[in-house]
């Protein structure tokens, strides 16, 4: 078989990547175009997650929550055990916010939010739903990616593929890269205060998150709703242990989203895992 690196060079060269991006999944981008139109036409779905609590949503919006936060078991058990905690005194830091249903919802009981993410295809989203949901003066959309430092870092988008994601990804070309306002938890807090709960969900990028939220952590002990993308992380060259080690020497314990103990070992049974984190136990 021939090498076909040298050919998947020039295109990614001669090729944007937004242009690569349409073009790997032509039915995802159709469907993309076909709700955004569908959209503009006055369409809108509801959405009920909780007794008397309901999201008017772009027809997008709609197909992803439902597929991720309803219908698929382990993300639909977060996002349960997230609302759990929704109170009208709850100012969560989203990070890694996607399309923001965990920021919107807790608008809903009355919280605040900053939702940040690096993707303007996702933050576009989030400005429509605040829009549509009329709670701007509780949702705060922030484009940018959150890690341990502050400036500016290159991220990999994966477009309509993956619903808009960004990524770290080490080893790419520099035209795979879009250059994104970086900062840290710790830089949030002082522009914005200091959170009562964090939610990280960064795609492998969990540990330099919380490494850029080390003073926040240990001042204010928010609870994390965290992600944990063991194998990803892993792939890359990097110790999943990483995280649990950031946070254990500050008295976190870690949880499962039932609210069941849950140790290294449970954790890393999975490629992917979402817990909870709590000082005080």
């Amino acid at each position: 078989m021939s090498d076909s690196t040298p050919l998947k060079n020039i295109v990614r060269s001669a090729v944007p990547r937004s242009v690569r991006n349409w073009l790997r999944s032509p039915s995802r981008s159709a469907e993309w175009l076909w709700d955004s139109a569908a959209f503009s036409l006055g369409r809108t779905k509801t959405l009920q997650f909780a007794p008397n609590v309901s999201l008017v949503c772009h027809p997008h919006f709609y197909k992803v929550v439902e597929s991720a936060q309803l219908n698929d078991p382990d993300q639909a058990e977060e996002f349960r055990s997230f609302l759990s905690h929704c109170s009208d005194r709850m100012f969560l830091f989203d990070i890694g916010a996607h399309f923001g249903v965990f920021s919107l919802a807790l608008a809903q009981f009355g919280g605040k939010a900053v939702a940040a993410d690096p993707s303007p295809i996702a933050t576009k989203m989030m400005d429509t739903e605040v829009g549509l949901n009329k709670c701007g003066d509780r949702v705060r959309v922030l484009q940018a990616a959150v890690s341990d430092v502050n400036g500016e870092m290159g991220l990999v988008s994966s477009g309509t593929f993956s619903e808009g994601y960004f990524k770290v990804e080490q080893g790419r070309m520099a035209s795979d890269l879009t250059q994104t306002q970086a900062l840290t938890v710790d830089q949030m807090a002082a522009h914005y205060g200091a959170p009562t709960h964090l939610k990280i969900d960064v795609e492998g990028h969990e540990a330099a998150v919380l490494r850029g939220a080390k003073e926040t952590l240990a001042k204010h002990s928010p609870p994390i709703f965290l992600e944990l993308h063991s194998e990803m992380v892993r792939d890359a060259g990097g110790d999943p242990n990483e995280a649990l080690n950031l946070i254990e020497p500050l008295g976190y314990r870690t949880f499962d989203v039932a609210g069941r103990p849950i140790g290294r070992d449970g954790i890393f049974s999975k490629p992917i895992v979402r817990i909870v984190a709590e000082r005080g136990f």
